[in-house]
């Protein structure tokens, strides 16, 4: 029988083979010591460890969505209900919502759109949600409106005498009121003159409020009439009143004109008025020729009228807030160890508008 050699070229001793053996065991003890302290230094999901990291990767992705969030259907200490952009290219936001009972042990949900709620984590001691609020107040002017009031008026008792209403022959009054300081605008309710039959009964004449123009003249603008009928007169000067609803906003600088347009018979009424030595404060008389194409002032002369309406002037502003959200804080805790708290805080990019 042939004997084997541990000796020649590239072979072992016995001694050298029984040292390799020796080393390698004393290695492979390290590797599987290491080991064993390895497996007991990563964190189990019931330890401490294991529940700061499974509340921090929910806590993060709840941050990530509601950086999105476009707009807060309901909010609380405990939940959060909120829509994003398209993410699914139907054109419409997607609905996400976060959800803690509120009471220790019980599971923190997830629910999106329709589908059915997802449990993030099922045992949770805290989940506190507090809002980070701009608030933005916006005033929005108002007015007051007075009662009705005396705007322009005139009378007398001295040098009285008549304006006939002819074919040719028109009259107007101009007038603009002297309003208290601030006020915005006025507008006429009613016009009370003096008139009276000429004698037949077939006359008309439209009562018109025209935009006045510059001196003070009709304008020609016709801003509502009414028509006054002869056959409703009698033979002594009597007070007529019109009521007016369409003349409104008028500025406080803006003056009108109560014009008489003679429509049928050859003198259709005649208007009372001061003849002579008339000094109204707010307008004076007009007289046209022509049938309305010019006018011409008659100084020292007015119609015996009164005009009422109401005056509007600044009221208490009206201040109204609007809150949006411009980030939220989040505290959460797996588990019932205290140490295990997370928080984290996200910035609301879109600043979306609280409901109250």
């Amino acid at each position: 029988m042939r004997r084997l050699s541990l000796r020649g070229n590239g072979a072992f001793s016995l001694i050298e083979l029984v040292v390799t053996i020796a080393v390698m065991s004393v290695i492979m003890l390290g590797v599987g010591s290491a080991m064993l302290i390895a497996s007991h230094a990563v964190p189990t999901a019931d330890s401490r460890a294991g529940a700061m990291l499974a509340a921090g990767r929910v806590a993060a992705q709840i941050a990530t969505e509601l950086q999105y969030a476009v707009s807060v259907i309901d909010s609380n200490a405990t939940a959060i209900e909120f829509t994003v952009a398209d993410r699914d290219g139907n054109d419409m936001p997607e609905t996400i919502r976060y959800e803690w009972s509120g009471t220790p042990g019980d599971p923190l949900i997830r629910k999106y759109n329709s589908t059915a709620a997802l449990t993030l984590l099922a045992d949770v001691s805290q989940f506190d949600l507090s809002y980070n609020l701009k608030t933005v107040a916006t005033e929005t002017p108002t007015v007051n409106e007075s009662a009705e009031t005396s705007l322009s008026s005139y009378h007398a008792i001295a040098d009285l005498g008549q304006y006939m209403v002819k074919t040719n022959q028109w009259y107007a009054q101009y007038f603009q009121p002297s309003l208290e300081a601030g006020a915005v605008s006025w507008k006429i309710t009613r016009v009370q003159f003096e008139a009276r039959s000429s004698g037949g009964t077939t006359g008309e004449v439209r009562v018109q409020l025209q935009w006045a123009e510059a001196g003070g003249l009709p304008s020609g603008m016709v801003l509502e009439e009414k028509t006054l009928l002869e056959s409703a007169l009698t033979l002594s000067y009597v007070v007529q009143e019109f009521d007016f609803s369409n003349v409104t906003d008028l500025s406080p600088d803006q003056g009108l004109c109560l014009v008489f347009k003679w429509i049928s018979d050859g003198t259709a009424c005649e208007l009372h008025g001061q003849t002579s030595g008339a000094t109204p404060a707010d307008g004076h008389v007009l007289k046209s020729a022509d049938s309305g194409l010019s006018w011409s002032v008659e100084n020292g002369n007015s119609l015996l009228y009164a005009v009422y309406g109401t005056v509007k002037t600044p009221g208490t502003p009206l201040v109204e807030t609007t809150q949006y959200l411009g980030g939220v804080t989040l505290t959460l805790q797996a588990g019932s160890d205290g140490q295990s708290v997370v928080q984290t805080g996200s910035r609301v990019l879109n600043e979306p508008e609280m409901t109250p």
